[in-house]
């Protein structure tokens, strides 16, 4: 595949070179080998860890790459065997070596960077009229899910959430549904239609584990939507103070009863959309991978031969035991 990659993206070293051929060279060749944990990738020769014959030379990097939370890995890779093997990690978590984030809300040199300068634009904000594409939505909330048991036992929620307010659910869990482009999430039209029909979308991950949030909560905040969030990240990490609601800080009732009230007042609901104007919303695989290969690429330059490392063990961060919360079902109820 070259480095057209680094070159396209502008990256600041662009004259990194990337192939998935495993047979092109032997392993002593590459400066990184990036092994890539998915849920989707379990034959055996995909389990596979890589094999040196030889010492491995210092300026080597095993990269442990993954985007899955740590309930998606635990029934095909044993993370105890894994000890001492990779240097550096190449995920969604905040302390990654290369952060691989879904997404990223940018701010833009207007916007506030203190808190009394954030309750100021809310305010000059909040006195603007509602723009007519925001009153004229006409349902309460969606949901878009394939994975219909999950870790996070986010059905419960919701099941519980839809006997006070409507919810419809698309997808494979629901009796909506909406067309589906080729990288296997729903067509950008969907999304426009969500905008434009909907109060509020319930951006629900199947895991509460730490730093979790995927695309379900970026791909809305770069809509006209207010995302109703359900994860184990820290969600003020990522995006602007009043631009998302924290289903986790309410029962399902609560939550239903604070939804109808934004939902009959436009000046509360709208006050939800301050921050559009003074960030930008990156959410796209493209964007990911660009900040994800060019960051990889910068740091294999800049590395130093002193500077090796290896993770004595990688149970305390991708364990579910350890990384990921579980849900009480009284507090569902």
């Amino acid at each position: 595949m070259g480095n057209n990659s680094f070159i396209n993206h502008n990256c600041t070293y662009n004259r990194c070179q990337i192939t998935d051929n495993r047979s092109l060279r032997p392993l002593s060749y590459y400066d990184a080998i990036i092994v890539v944990f998915n849920d989707e990738f379990t034959a055996p020769d995909q389990l596979k860890m890589p094999e040196f014959g030889s010492k491995r030379s210092k300026r080597q990097r095993l990269v442990f790459f993954t985007q899955e939370s740590p309930p998606a890995l635990k029934p095909y890779y044993n993370m105890t065997q894994l000890a001492h093997f990779f240097n550096w990690t190449m995920t969604y978590r905040t302390d990654a070596d290369i952060p691989l984030f879904y997404g990223r809300i940018i701010p833009k040199e207007t916007a506030p960077r203190t808190a009394e300068d954030t309750n100021r634009r809310r305010e000059i904000f909040r006195n603007r009229m509602s723009p007519k594409s925001w009153r004229n939505k006409t349902k309460t909330a969606a949901w878009m899910v394939s994975h219909c048991n999950t870790h996070s036992q986010r059905e419960k929620y919701v099941k519980e959430l839809s006997k006070y307010i409507d919810v419809d659910t698309y997808g494979q869990c629901g009796n909506f549904s909406c067309a589906r482009d080729i990288l296997h999430h729903s067509d950008p039209q969907c999304y426009d239609m969500l905008e434009s029909t909907y109060k509020f979308y319930l951006s629900f991950e199947n895991s509460l584990c730490t730093d979790y949030v995927t695309e379900k909560f970026f791909k809305i905040m770069g809509q006209d939507i207010v995302p109703v969030v359900y994860g184990g990240a820290d969600y003020t990490k990522h995006a602007p103070p009043h631009s998302y609601i924290d289903a986790r800080t309410f029962k399902p009732k609560e939550l239903a009863a604070y939804l109808k009230l934004l939902e009959a007042n436009d000046t509360l609901y709208n006050d939800y959309f301050w921050w559009k104007e003074y960030y930008d919303v990156e959410f796209s695989v493209g964007d990911m991978s660009r900040h994800g290969f060019c960051d990889l690429c910068q740091q294999l330059h800049e590395q130093q031969d002193w500077e090796f490392q290896s993770y004595q063990e990688l149970t305390s961060q991708w364990d579910d035991r350890n990384a990921c919360k579980t849900v009480d079902s009284n507090w569902i109820s």
